[in-house]
């Protein structure tokens, strides 16, 4: 009896201390990786605020702490998804032959450090929904006051475009964290009271706004492409399949009715035109610097560096003044850095998603979040990002089936032993 007792307690104590250290790793996620109201450049890229390396081990070690008791969980969650775990293992590999192999290394660590913590967090944790909970608190505080930086704070906004960019360093920032914050807001709403709805759905549309208002089209159709799927699915579920074939061919011929009309018209609408503002124009030349190693890549992360003579001949180039420092084309940007090899290994990884998602017997919430963000990921560079907030979220919505599915399974099991 006293040893259930003294196991009761340490479940609890490693509840609550996983989730302290969540909250604060959201926390820094939102805000503490950059400063605000600054643009991005290389530097940024290579991290060189202490305070980020103190908080990106602290968390971490703390959490690997709480992670110890439920190592076998662990280790039967590795066997399970694979490929994350490979992917995760090929880009700290990659620092062997990275021509930037300490930046390598860090990135790697540090991508290593950001999983551990969501999965000590959702292993102690009674459900892997707890944690939207938690990140949507968060995001009912970020959300004013990203209105009010916008209001009272010049730099708040970047007016070469004008676009804002709230407390980010870019308005795509802005967007990406505006388009997260919608699906998390969304969640749960329809089962809230009449007058907690109202306020729920205040806190969404100013999410909408945000994600305008940051003239991310990017984000945008991300949001939409994720509005319309969740759509079919309901109608699907409540109308049947053949009302939904018909909301799929209404959808389609809109589609193709925007493929007929003026794009550079529709594309204006956001400050943008049909080469995503001259991105198009950068995809064939990292293309051209992959070929260079497509099979192992440059390394993780060990591209968009100051010191790299690719990065400075490119800026030199007077096709791209505005200096990038990402390709704008996530899956582009992960094959010239981990190879053919890497993009094989996330390719594997996105199937076994969809194909374990059909064997969960509860809808999923998360599964948005995981589709959203491989939209996003084709005109932003976000996928296995360090200080990535979108990238952390993919990592956290591919590791919630998993931990869902051995959660199912380990409660059929006990159903049976029960029943026996």
């Amino acid at each position: 009896m006293l040893l259930m007792d003294r196991n009761r307690a340490t479940t609890g104590l490693a509840e609550r201390v996983t989730r302290v250290a969540f909250i604060l790793y959201v926390v820094y996620r939102l805000v503490g990786v950059t400063q605000p109201f600054r643009d991005t450049d290389l530097a940024a890229n290579n991290d060189p605020n202490p305070i980020n390396r103190i908080v990106d081990t602290v968390i971490p070690f703390i959490s690997v702490l709480c992670l110890w008791p439920k190592r076998s969980t662990v280790l039967t969650l590795i066997r399970r998804e694979k490929f994350l775990t490979l992917l995760i293992f090929w880009c700290l590999a990659s620092t062997l032959w990275a021509d930037f192999p300490f930046i390598s290394l860090r990135a790697a660590v540090r991508l290593i450090g950001s999983t551990i913590v969501v999965l000590a967090f959702f292993l102690n944790a009674k459900t892997t929904t707890d944690a939207l909970k938690q990140i949507k608190q968060i995001l009912k505080i970020y959300i004013p006051l990203s209105f009010l930086a916008i209001l009272l704070v010049p730099a708040a906004t970047q007016w070469e475009w004008p676009a804002w960019r709230g407390l980010t360093t870019h308005k795509n920032t802005l967007g990406q964290i505006s388009f997260i914050s919608a699906v998390v807001l969304a969640y749960g709403i329809r089962e809230l009271t009449a007058k907690k709805r109202l306020v729920a759905g205040g806190f969404l549309l100013s999410a909408v706004v945000l994600v305008l208002g940051s003239k991310s089209t990017t984000c945008l159709i991300a949001l939409m492409s994720v509005c319309l799927m969740s759509t079919w699915l309901f109608v699907d579920r409540r109308a049947g399949r053949l009302v939904a074939l018909a909301l799929l061919v209404c959808l389609l011929s809109l589609t193709a009715l925007g493929g007929i009309l003026d794009l550079d018209k529709i594309f204006g609408a956001f400050g943008k035109d049909t080469t995503f503002t001259d991105r198009t124009d950068l995809w064939p030349v990292i293309i051209d610097e992959a070929k260079s190693h497509p099979i192992l890549g440059c390394g993780f992360n060990g591209f968009w560096v100051v010191d790299n003579p690719s990065v400075l001949g490119l800026y030199a180039w007077d096709q791209f003044p505005w200096k990038p420092t990402e390709a704008h084309e996530g899956y582009v940007d992960l094959f010239n850095e981990i190879g053919a090899v890497g993009v094989l290994l996330l390719a594997l990884m996105i199937l076994t998603y969809f194909k374990s998602l059909m064997k969960l017997r509860k809808p999923l919430y998360w599964k948005w979040f995981f589709i959203g963000i491989l939209i996003v990921n084709f005109t932003e560079s976000t996928l296995f990002r360090p200080s990535d907030f979108l990238s952390w979220m993919f990592v956290m919505s591919y590791l919630a089936l998993y931990v869902e599915l051995i959660r199912q399974e380990s409660y059929a099991r006990g159903h049976v032993a029960a029943a026996a």
